[in-house]
């Protein structure tokens, strides 16, 4: 039985290290469109065009206006919602069409702040990514590492 559960446990060792690579990879892509981001005025406007009108399920995690209680619930830091003047894209349609250009929204600001909130979340989830790899890598089948891996497993929060 023992050389069974060792042989079970290879398996799963080999395809955690996968899932951990392709996490990390997700991660860092993440990452780099976040500092991408305020540099890039088509990114900020197709971002903002996606919250405006479809609330953010169009986009990342952080900007979906359908996940706001779990994520103000889960992180008290969360850029809050209703400390911002977010814009609709329809009623930014019918003030177009009646000659209003202006518009007081800082959806923009929103966009930003959460941007940069989840960027030190996805740093942190990159650390505790690469840790767990190398626990992978350096398994030794004791139940001190599998443990420990579990902690760090949970405490991951991946959405």
């Amino acid at each position: 039985m023992a050389l069974v559960d060792r042989m079970a446990t290879r398996d799963w060792l080999q395809s955690t290290e996968e899932q951990l690579i392709d996490l990390i990879t997700h991660l860092r892509g993440e990452v780099k469109f976040i500092e991408h981001l305020p540099h890039c005025w088509a990114c900020r406007m197709e971002l903002q065009l996606d919250v405006e009108r479809y609330y953010g399920r169009r986009s990342m995690w952080y900007l979906c206006l359908e996940n706001t209680e779990y994520l103000e619930e889960e992180y008290p830091d969360c850029p809050k919602v209703e400390d911002y003047r977010l814009d609709n894209y329809w009623a930014q349609v019918e003030r177009v069409r009646q000659g209003i250009t202006k518009s007081d929204a800082n959806t923009m600001e929103f966009i930003l702040d959460r941007a940069r909130w989840a960027y030190n979340i996805m740093g942190e989830q990159i650390k505790l990514s690469r840790q767990l790899l190398r626990m992978v890598r350096n398994w030794d089948f004791s139940e001190e590492t599998e443990a420990e891996f579990n902690r760090i497993n949970d405490s991951l929060r991946i959405y």
